[in-house]
């Protein structure tokens, strides 16, 4: 993987459609900023949104990498916000298209402009219009390496994200037992779409795995003892992949993720690298 670091001249040409910030929505985040800090090394920047509302920001060596929003409500979840040129357009099309919008368009300082929508096919994604300032490291240890939107209705998915982005996909699973679409812009694979196993219940809601890779001094299963000792679960066991060998947990406040170490990559590959420039 080639590490990048973007930062936002003015203007700036970044593709609609690829992940550009991360959010934390949980009751307790107390909680998950100490967790974070002690796993991934995380500090944290408070800042206030244009509501008025406090939002925490991660930083791995002074880089902003998420955001930690306090909300009130049982389900805490990360969730991956993509770029657009117009939030506002993009949320008018993404209500035509059968969209929810659970999140009034609102701004956050060198952040951007940003709302969160509900798709067709269950879990929320942010939409966010990039600020001049913006700022945001990914494909270095410690920070956002893969996503995953992982969904019971994946041809939903597909062509809502397809239509509302542009997006082209790509199956390397069977597309039955092993549904695993990835998404590209252009030649940039940018989130993995996969299709809950057969036999998962109904109720299971779909939701997305972002994908950390582990600090640079410790392999996944270091990182896993880590994490385990400050009260995540683990909800997969690892398993090895064509980005690396991965760790599916639960955090401290209940929100999936995942630990990802590129060291154990196997042969092949389901997806070039998402962050490559």
């Amino acid at each position: 993987m080639h590490p990048t670091s973007r930062h936002a001249p003015v203007p700036i040409a970044l593709a609609p459609g690829h992940p550009c910030w991360l959010e934390l929505s949980t009751a307790d985040p107390g909680t998950a900023m100490d967790f974070y800090h002690t796993l991934l090394g995380w500090d944290f920047q408070q800042r206030v949104d244009s509501g008025g509302l406090p939002y925490y920001v991660a930083t791995s060596a002074g880089e902003p990498v998420a955001g930690i929003r306090p909300v009130d409500g049982p389900r805490p979840a990360w969730t991956v916000f993509l770029a657009t040129g117009d939030v506002a357009h993009l949320v008018w099309l993404a209500e035509s298209l059968g969209g929810r919008t659970v999140e009034a368009v609102h701004m956050v300082p060198r952040v951007g402009v940003k709302a969160m929508i509900e798709a067709p096919a269950g879990a929320v994604f942010g939409a966010c219009q990039i600020a001049p300032d913006w700022e945001f490291l990914a494909g270095m240890p410690n920070s956002l390496a893969w996503a995953e939107f992982v969904t019971h209705l994946a041809p939903y998915a597909d062509q809502f994200f397809g239509e509302l982005f542009g997006y082209t996909g790509r199956q390397f699973g069977d597309g039955a037992d092993d549904d695993y679409m990835v998404w590209y812009v252009g030649d940039d694979s940018v989130i993995g779409r996969v299709r809950m196993m057969p036999g998962t219940p109904a109720h299971v809601r779909a939701r997305w795995i972002v994908h950390f890779r582990t600090p640079e001094h410790l392999d996944l299963d270091q990182s896993v003892v880590i994490a385990h000792d400050m009260g995540a679960r683990l909800r997969l066991r690892p398993y090895a992949s064509p980005l690396g060998k991965v760790a599916v947990m639960s955090d401290p406040t209940g929100a999936r993720f995942a630990l990802l170490d590129p060291a154990f990559a196997t042969a092949g590959t389901r997806s070039d690298d998402p962050f490559d420039d």
